[in-house]
């Protein structure tokens, strides 16, 4: 019995210890008690509140283990679409070996839900606003990876640099291009203008304006941008507050991206990722409770 005395104050001088030491040191003290006990009966009245405890603590670690939201997986396998599509592209463009191949897609395979933790959580939040930027930063981290694989030759990293800055020149081109003919309707531009119009647009390039038109939005062509293309009737037009202010067009913003289930490995022509390392699971929903 004298055993259990400072056993109990260790208890007591620990009340913000976490739930698993507690109950673990709450059963030690309980098997001593029961062991000093004189007679069966002492040890079965200690012994049942331990194991309740060990039950309440297999409760409290299945409630943390919550499914992942419906959000949360349509974003993890918009990802993975994006970064197949990715891979699809770069095996067409840089013909990839065998074994280039092989230590790629280990690579994006260990790594990729660490690389895209705020992603996923930025787009489950409830209280998210606006679009995450997928496509951009799925491109990112592939070319990022694509510099991590030392068997990948200087020659094949050139050419799919090439094809970013190409698919990116291109995305501009329609981007602005819807632009200055939203310009042109309100201001009637003469062609040389336009062409003004274009270049001024250009040097005023941003990414989000492809991630808004992706999702259904055209940016808004401000008359201080484009001013000094303009004569000095169409700036009188411009400056009109009382005019119909240029608005954003939208078509409501609906997101279409590649899926990729979870449970499928990342492929390059007939090459996959290596078996040993696990694909991700989702948690399973916590058992219904019976009546």
């Amino acid at each position: 019995m004298a055993l259990l005395i400072p056993t109990s104050r260790f208890l007591r001088a620990f009340p913000s210890k976490p739930l698993g030491l507690s109950a673990y040191l709450a059963y030690l003290a309980l098997a001593i008690f029961g062991i000093l006990g004189s007679s069966p009966q002492l040890w079965a009245q200690n012994a049942v509140p331990a194991i309740k405890m060990q039950a309440a603590v297999r409760i409290a670690g299945a409630v943390n283990a919550q499914p992942l939201n419906d959000r949360d997986v349509t974003a993890r396998k918009w990802v993975r679409g994006l970064i197949q599509q990715e891979l699809n592209a770069i095996q067409s463009v840089c013909k990839l070996n065998p074994a280039q191949a092989k230590e790629l897609l280990d690579l994006i395979e260990t790594e990729w839900k660490s690389k895209f933790a705020a992603v996923f959580r930025s787009y489950s939040e409830a209280n998210q606003r606006g679009g995450v930027d997928f496509e951009f930063r799925v491109e990112t981290a592939v070319k990022n990876w694509m510099r991590e694989v030392d068997a990948i030759t200087e020659d094949q990293r050139s050419n799919w640099n090439f094809e970013l800055d190409s698919r990116n020149a291109l995305r501009r081109r329609i981007v602005i291009g819807k632009m200055v003919s939203d310009a042109e309707g309100k201001f009637g531009l003469s062609s040389k203008q336009m062409k003004e119009v274009e270049t001024l647009l250009q040097e005023r390039w941003k990414e989000a304006w492809w991630v808004m038109y992706r999702n259904g939005t055209t940016p808004e062509t401000k008359f201080a941008w484009i001013s000094t293309a303009l004569s000095d009737a169409q700036r009188t037009a411009g400056a009109d507050t009382s005019a119909g202010r240029q608005e954003y067009y939208t078509s409501g913003g609906s997101t279409d991206l590649p899926s990729k289930s979870l449970a499928e490995r990342f492929q390059i022509a007939d090459v996959q990722s290596d078996e040993s390392i696990q694909l991700q699971t989702l948690p399973a929903a916590p058992a219904k409770p019976q009546p």
